[in-house]
């Protein structure tokens, strides 16, 4: 089996120099020869490095927006320390920050006009996580999605004896900040990942869907995860 490689400016290569101009600049204050914090305190341009990478490397909408983020915020950070913008100007981040959130939310809603069917709530499962949180487990069949929410909190869904019929798709809606939530799936199952994680991530550690009786069943993952994440396996 081969691998191909995108190469070029990736972020596993700018997160490497970063690490290594960091030692080096740390060595140098150590010899005495420059002074760490007058350079360090520029690390916003790390942050504008490491979204530039993704944005050249983004395969998606989604790669590329996150990219264009972390660009944005640093290239805002480093021009409010180099007095460029106002010194206050920072105080924007967290409210702006909320606006991207919601307006994803928004867009994605927006953009269902194509949803399987919702199903009753026995073909469903619901989590709602504020500063806490639960576990569910699923024999549904068939299995429509649900919607899973965590604040501060979140839980773990177990959907390996619910039944997606072959060819057919299950929507699981999810909003997460500063929680998140693990998700077990069977191994005949596709996943079709459309999450857009701002300071958040998504891990994915299901092996390649194996084909039961016709084509794949697909768990369509949708949603804003803000500081939060989701992981999912089988």
């Amino acid at each position: 089996m081969t691998t191909t490689s995108r190469g070029g400016l990736t972020p596993h290569l700018v997160f490497g120099l970063i690490i290594m101009f960091i030692g080096i600049v740390l060595t140098l204050d150590v010899l005495e020869l420059v002074n760490a914090r007058d350079i360090l305190r520029f690390w916003p341009v790390a942050l504008i490095a490491f979204g530039v990478a993704n944005m050249t490397q983004a395969g998606d909408r989604g790669g590329l927006l996150r990219g264009g983020l972390m660009t944005f915020f640093g290239a805002w950070w480093l021009l409010t320390m180099l007095h460029v913008l106002p010194s206050h100007s920072w105080r924007l981040f967290w409210p702006l920050l909320l606006v991207v959130a919601g307006g994803a939310l928004v867009a994605q809603t927006m953009k269902r006009t194509t949803d399987p069917p919702r199903g009753d709530a026995s073909e469903r499962v619901n989590i709602i996580g504020i500063l806490g949180g639960g576990n569910r487990t699923s024999t549904a069949n068939p299995f429509r999605g649900g919607d899973l929410v965590a604040i501060m909190g979140g839980g773990q869904v177990d959907l390996r004896r619910a039944v997606i019929p072959p060819g057919e798709q299950a929507v699981i809606d999810i909003m997460s900040m500063m929680g998140g939530f693990e998700i077990i799936v069977p191994e005949s199952w596709a996943i079709d990942d459309r999450t857009f994680p701002i300071m958040g991530g998504v891990g994915n550690e299901t092996r390649p869907a194996v084909p039961v009786g016709g084509p794949h069943p697909t768990l369509v993952l949708r949603g804003v995860m803000f500081m939060g994440g989701v992981n999912i396996r089988n």
